[in-house]
């Protein structure tokens, strides 16, 4: 078994328990990441793009490790001490003034 498909395996319920994150194989590309909503029921596809083209192993593992986290931290956000995306925007205010100058330099290199 390649890499490719030990990591698929590795990664299933992952995987099965994603709504808007999966892998396919795309003749003449190779193994991508799709992101959006797929009807099971239908086999259709909703609203999908292609995230990532993986060009080896370790880029598809590092996605699949990316996705587990994300679904990690929806699963256990409520234990979290930051909940959402405007908790993780006020972070930006609990910065010193004689950082803030330097951060706004440095996020804007980003």
């Amino acid at each position: 078994m390649d890499k490719y498909k030990e990591l698929i395996s590795l990664f299933s319920d992952v995987l099965e328990k994603s709504k808007d994150y999966h892998i396919a194989y795309i003749y003449q590309v190779g193994y991508v990441s799709l992101v959006g909503l797929l009807s099971k029921e239908e086999g259709q596809n909703r609203s999908m793009i292609v995230d990532e083209i993986f060009s080896s192993p370790e880029e598809m593992a590092e996605s699949l490790l990316r996705n587990w986290r994300w679904q990690w931290f929806y699963e256990n956000r409520e234990l979290l001490p930051r909940k959402d995306y405007d908790d993780i925007c006020r972070l930006d205010d609990e910065l010193p003034d004689s950082l803030r100058d330097q951060y706004k330099q440095d996020i804007l290199s980003w």
